[in-house]
């Protein structure tokens, strides 16, 4: 099983999808594609693990985000077990898909990836759904490259924080 470390100070070359863990070397099987339907909505399993997902051997922890069905909490009620890095799912910062036209991760750059699509509240459960635009425009042949994104608890704490500043 790969453990999963944050990524916060890694360069940008070892963070761009997940390349320290060789996560931009594994693609999906010859011929499969994440379909996003135009106007329609499409469901990921989101987990810290891939054997926490029906591609691992044990569905035991196929539950909460990729983790057991009992939540582990630390000193500060953020959940730790699994990896939440939030108290509650209604502070759950949210995720994003992003889509780039490159049908070559190697093409994909921060310039032509872009968010198409959020789900707030999440990541809390491992089955999750986001909604499509229905102008997306289709991928050319080939496909296209999509990343998943979450914006981390603390981080929204901070933002909140400068935000409030900024009003008073």
């Amino acid at each position: 099983m790969l453990p999963v470390y944050p990524q916060y100070m890694l360069t940008k070359e070892d963070w761009w999808f997940q390349h320290d863990r060789g996560c931009d070397k594994v693609p999906p099987p010859a011929g499969h594609y994440l379909e996003l339907p135009a106007g329609g909505s499409f469901t990921v399993e989101i987990a810290q693990n891939r054997a926490f997902t029906t591609f691992g051997k044990n569905s035991k922890f196929n539950g909460y985000y990729g983790g057991p069905q009992q939540l582990k909490r630390g000193d500060e009620e953020c959940v730790i077990d699994p990896n939440l890095h939030t108290p509650s799912q209604a502070l759950a910062p949210g995720t994003v898909f992003a889509i780039s036209y490159q049908n070559s991760i190697d093409n994909v750059t921060p310039e032509n990836l872009v968010v198409f699509t959020v789900r707030y509240h999440t990541p809390w459960q491992r089955l999750t759904s986001y909604d499509v635009p229905k102008d997306l425009p289709p991928c050319p042949p080939g496909g296209c490259t999509c990343a998943w994104g979450r914006l981390v608890f603390v981080i929204a704490l901070v933002q909140d924080e400068i935000f409030e500043e900024v009003l008073e």
